[in-house]
């Protein structure tokens, strides 16, 4: 069920990651470096972080502060072992992109088989994201979602969208009252948008908002759309 190596040499790292990886979940603990490249770039210098590797190919990198990853990778990933220098490599096809960890020092790998319990999350802004992807409808016709959780240098845009004119809507949601600090997070988003797109529209989806929130989105002509998780969500996610 459970293994570990300590301090392993890389000839031994290879040999416990190549037989695990898409079989076990997969911690290492280790000092590296990281560089990433795709839709932005960032390189992250030496230092020691916590890596892991999970069955659906998912890569993701931990430093010691903040719940976000310093880096990751969604499930589909690719994850390559490079002996010389010493890599956990995982790439994607669509779209491109490459994240690069390389192993200075390994202190410790684990590998374990998990099972999946059940969990269900209510109330929380997954279920407006499910919700509008099984049905784009509540927020406006002719609505087509692209992508969920596509990434920007600012952080990771919730849906992705185009409307009935061909134009990429920009969809940021909250499970509560919208803040300033939403309306700021969407702007950020939006100019990246524009960069990649061309026009583009940003949506903030929340329940409500507040009145100095709903002014700083009209003049920075953005837009909102109140989404009611009781009266809607039940509807559309089972």
């Amino acid at each position: 069920m459970f293994s570990i190596l300590q301090e392993p040499d890389f000839s031994q790292a290879y040999q416990f990651l190549s037989n695990s990886i898409y079989n076990r979940l997969i911690t290492v603990f280790a000092d590296c470096d990281i560089i990433y490249e795709g839709r932005a770039s960032s390189i992250a210098t030496l230092a020691p972080r916590l890596i892991i590797i999970k069955l659906d190919g998912s890569l993701i990198v931990h430093e010691n502060v903040k719940r976000e990853p310093l880096n990751w990778q969604p499930p589909g990933t690719k994850i390559l072992i490079i002996k010389e220098p010493f890599t956990i490599l995982g790439i994607r096809r669509k779209p491109k992109e490459e994240l690069r960890i390389r192993l200075h020092n390994i202190y410790y790998i684990t590998s374990a088989l998990v099972k999946d319990g059940e969990f269900k999350l209510e109330g929380d802004e997954i279920d407006f994201v499910n919700a509008v992807i099984k049905n784009p409808n509540l927020i406006e016709n002719g609505l087509k979602i692209i992508q969920r959780e596509y990434r920007t240098p600012y952080g990771i845009v919730d849906l992705l969208g185009e409307d009935s004119n061909g134009i990429k809507v920009i969809m940021e949601f909250k499970r509560r009252r919208a803040s300033l600090q939403a309306v700021s997070q969407l702007h950020r988003y939006v100019i990246y948008g524009h960069k990649q797109f061309g026009k583009c529209r940003g949506l903030l989806v929340a329940p409500s908002i507040t009145e100095n929130a709903l002014n700083l989105l009209r003049n920075l002509n953005l837009e909102f759309k109140q989404l009611n998780i009781k009266a809607k969500i039940t509807q559309f996610v089972s």
